[in-house]
């Protein structure tokens, strides 16, 4: 058996190298869907592993607060799903944030996040920095202290100050230490700030970027610069996790009195990982499904292809026949030639892809590459090859030895 397994594979390999222009279009289209179903599956699943971190590292102790367009009971598994009431959500806005953390004062942190795009210089040169609008209790809850200077004060915040904190980054690219940037003015867009703060160093971070090259303004302040009060969520944290239960509750009935009706979401921790996890796994399925169909297309090459090759072998395939091999021999023969087409298409795939995700990593595009994907790729495009090979197969193990040998 063996013996004939390797007879099998030397034919199928000579048979290749006779033509070798023809053999590499044919596996063309299987290297071409390998390559994207391995790379969309890694990309899929990187997307969906940063996007879970990011959740994750909000805390087991956090609550987000969304708005909805739709009628719901105040949590992920109690919305209601309303076709006849569509409409564009009724969003928070400052005072929403205020009226809560006067209410809940010493039990709960209240804020939000604005992120904002602005050119941002330091006299002449410029900064690669992002900008994001918060408070204190932001800065609290996204767990950030300061290396030198402080917090903003309540009159900052109260009176929309231009200042701002910086990065270490951003710090070290303006002066020689953390303690001579403070007092320093950096330019945000068409505005003049002021350095009162640097952040402690936290590097980088694969979910939430650079951490060290951030500028936080008061959160008043980029509502100044953006024109409206208009928040899209409200973040929460409560001191002790244990009372997260209770404390969404009272934010659900607290809110429905404020806002009149149930049109917002609570979402703890573990409903934010759920809801993210079921979605991303239907996105990257869906894009394997599209890479797929690219494999299919590959199969249906090396089908038409292996029919050529029986038509050009119909007196090889009678010699055969006629010297004692069986209906059985011929057809393992074709199918180790289609499946070896397969896995040779299916290799350079892979390999194709594993390269691709290097350079895509030092891109820092989300991509994760697992030894299933590689494994399930490699699979994918032997079983392609087999499935397609088996009509040309029957085809050569059916022909008349005669026939086959008057054909030419």
């Amino acid at each position: 058996m063996k013996t004939q397994l390797k007879e099998n594979l030397k034919l199928a390999l000579y048979s290749l190298k006779s033509n070798k222009l023809r053999s590499f279009l044919t596996i063309l289209g299987i290297i071409i869907g390998v390559f994207s179903v391995v790379l969309l599956i890694s990309i899929g699943e990187g997307a969906k592993n940063q996007t879970l971190q990011i959740i994750e590292n909000l805390g087991s102790n956090t609550l987000i607060i969304f708005p909805s367009a739709l009628e719901t009971g105040g949590t992920f598994t109690s919305i209601q799903i309303q076709r006849t009431r569509r409409g564009i959500p009724q969003l928070f806005n400052y005072n929403d944030l205020l009226y809560l953390r006067a209410l809940f004062k010493n039990e709960l942190l209240v804020s939000s996040l604005i992120s904002s795009y602005y050119n941002v210089y330091y006299q002449i040169f410029p900064l690669e920095a992002t900008v994001h609008g918060t408070d204190n209790d932001g800065l609290l809850i996204n767990r950030d202290s300061i290396s030198e200077g402080r917090f903003f004060t309540s009159y900052e915040q109260n009176a929309k100050e231009k200042v701002c904190i910086v990065g270490p980054k951003v710090a070290k690219n303006i002066a020689i230490n953390y303690k001579e940037a403070i007092n320093k003015i950096i330019k945000i867009g068409d505005h003049n700030f002021r350095i009162i703060g640097v952040l402690k160093e936290r590097g980088y971070n694969q979910s939430l970027g650079d951490l060290d090259s951030r500028i936080i303004i008061p959160l008043t302040t980029a509502l100044m610069l953006k024109g409206d009060q208009i928040l899209n969520f409200l973040i929460v944290q409560v001191r002790d996790s244990k009372n997260i239960e209770i404390y969404r509750q009272k934010l659900i009935f607290v809110l429905k009195q404020r806002r009149g009706k149930l049109n917002f979401v609570i979402a703890k921790q573990e409903d934010l990982l759920s809801a993210m996890n079921d979605i991303l796994n239907i996105l990257t399925l869906t894009l394997a499904g599209i890479a797929a169909i690219s494999l299919i297309v590959g199969g249906i090459g090396i089908m038409n292809i292996m029919l050529v090759s029986v038509t050009e072998r119909y007196k090889e395939i009678g010699i055969r026949k006629a010297i004692g091999a069986k209906k059985k021999d011929i057809l393992i023969q074709f199918l180790t030639e289609s499946g070896f087409l397969g896995m040779i298409g299916g290799t350079l795939g892979i390999g194709l892809s594993i390269i691709t995700g290097e350079i895509l990593s030092r891109f820092e595009v989300p991509y994760n590459l697992s030894y299933s994907t590689l494994i399930l790729g490699f699979l994918f495009s032997l079983f392609i090859g087999l499935i397609f090979g088996v009509l040309p197969a029957m085809r050569a193990a059916n022909l008349d030895p005669i026939q086959a040998l008057r054909s030419e």
